[in-house]
């Protein structure tokens, strides 16, 4: 009895440290899930390449088209069976043109089968489509990378423009407050009037109210980050603030001129010239109908009456089979016809396709030009509205004017803020669809 006790003391021992680390295991996972996670543009996509589920179902994508190619693949390979059937039958009258009289017998036979293809037009063009479609597939894989990762650095540029919009929303807030404050003391000092108070106060209100609905645009740009990142939404997520401030033009961008440039860089450009490769070998492979299909065929194995019963005795057959289309009621024909459709259209959609990117790599070049540009004018902006607010300010302590002055001063100030930091925004939106436009969003930062 001691012995058992003490067995199952030490199995409760065990069982109780096992569960113990377990816990530690899950408690220090848990730990870790929530501590801040530093994200930059670069680990971003490379977190997105790897682990983003969208980009995970555009891969599985490519996958079913490469096994579909090899599955067209397999009916040019030799094929090869083993069959194996056991039968028992009688013949009634009528067989053989006349009466038969005799008793039921058992039937056994054993095959190896096998077919080659030696000649067979379809099945070569379903194999050349099916590669073709792999490619395709492969491309648009690409382009759906590119707009995932466009829409991302878009939340990114935006999160951070929303956590910039409520500081200046945090400035104005104090600013205003020092307006309630100095109007206060001017009214208890009698030189000012009662409405001066009012208008700050209401100025505050209007300011607190702002502050609000900014950080309501934070916690809603960073959770459409962290859904398109798969992210834990709990956890917190610190970005890098300094790409958006003081971006410098991107002149190394530029040398993508070129539409032959853009060619060699635009997954689109390339898919579309793949699918109009496929249209024309369709084409080819409609008229191709019409050749005869030639294949090899043989079997080799065993007969007897029962299966295992010594009397095996050896059959084979070996020989080529050829056929050729001689009328199929016009079906040949117009599946040329709607070959030829499909063709012409993949041209018209490639020149459209064409023309499209080439319009939005020249708009994207004049537009990131202008956005960088207008960043300068909104800085000079901000120094005269700051120059306009001290002066006011003056003025208002010396009695000189109300608070009027003052509060349309701020106001402008702020609208100044609001408009650098707009500028710098729509600037780095005007990065993303450059490096878009050259086929690569990863280039956004160069």
């Amino acid at each position: 009895m001691f012995k058992e006790l003490k067995t199952f003391s030490i199995f409760l021992s065990i069982t109780a440290g096992t569960v113990a680390s377990l816990y530690a295991e899950s408690g220090a996972e848990a730990q870790l899930s929530q501590e801040p996670l530093f994200l930059s543009v670069d680990a971003m996509i490379e977190h997105i390449k790897a682990k983003s589920p969208r980009v995970l179902l555009e891969k599985e994508t490519v996958q079913r088209a490469l096994e579909d190619s090899f599955q067209q693949r397999a009916a040019l390979l030799p094929q090869l069976s083993i069959r194996a059937q056991q039968t028992r039958q009688q013949f009634g009258s009528g067989f053989s043109g006349g009466g038969f009289d005799g008793p039921p017998f058992n039937s056994f036979s054993s095959r190896v089968v096998g077919t080659q293809t030696v000649f067979d037009t379809t099945k070569y063009s379903n194999y050349r489509l099916a590669k073709l479609a792999e490619a395709v597939a492969e491309n648009d894989y690409h382009v759906a990378v590119q707009d995932i990762l466009e829409q991302a650095v878009q939340l990114y540029f935006t999160q951070l423009r929303d956590l910039r919009r409520v500081e200046i929303t945090q400035s104005n807030l104090e600013r205003e407050a020092e307006l309630l404050k100095l109007a206060s003391e001017q009214f208890d000092a009698g030189a000012a009037v009662k409405i001066d108070v009012t208008r700050a106060e209401v100025r505050l209100a209007t300011e607190k109210r702002a502050l609000m609905e900014a950080e309501a645009l934070v916690q809603d740009s960073i959770l459409q980050l962290k859904a398109l990142l798969d992210i834990d939404l709990d956890r917190q997520l610190s970005l890098d603030r300094t790409i958006i401030e003081g971006i410098n033009a991107p002149p190394s961008l530029k040398k993508y001129a070129l539409m032959e440039d853009l060619v060699e860089l635009r997954p689109e450009l390339e898919s579309q010239q793949l699918q109009l490769d496929q249209a024309r070998l369709a084409r080819r492979a409609a008229a191709w109908q019409r050749l005869p299909n030639v294949e090899l065929f043989g079997e080799w194995g065993y007969d007897t009456d029962e299966a295992f019963d010594g009397n095996e005795q050896e059959g084979w057959i070996v020989g080529l089979r050829v056929n050729v289309p001689i009328y199929e009621g016009g079906r040949i024909a117009a599946e040329r016809r709607e070959a030829a459709a499909a063709e012409r259209q993949r041209e018209y959609a490639m020149r459209d396709l064409m023309n499209r990117i080439q319009r939005e790599f020249r708009f994207a070049m004049i537009d990131m030009d202008s956005r960088y540009a207008q960043i300068e004018i909104a800085r000079e902006e901000i120094r005269l509205g700051r120059d306009e607010v001290e002066q006011a300010s003056e003025r208002y302590r010396e009695g000189l004017a109300d608070n009027r002055e003052l509060i349309d001063a701020q106001q402008r100030l702020a609208d100044a803020e609001n408009s650098h930091l707009r500028a710098i925004y729509l600037y780095g939106l005007s990065r993303l669809a450059f490096a878009r436009a050259i086929g690569s969003v990863e280039r956004v930062l160069e």
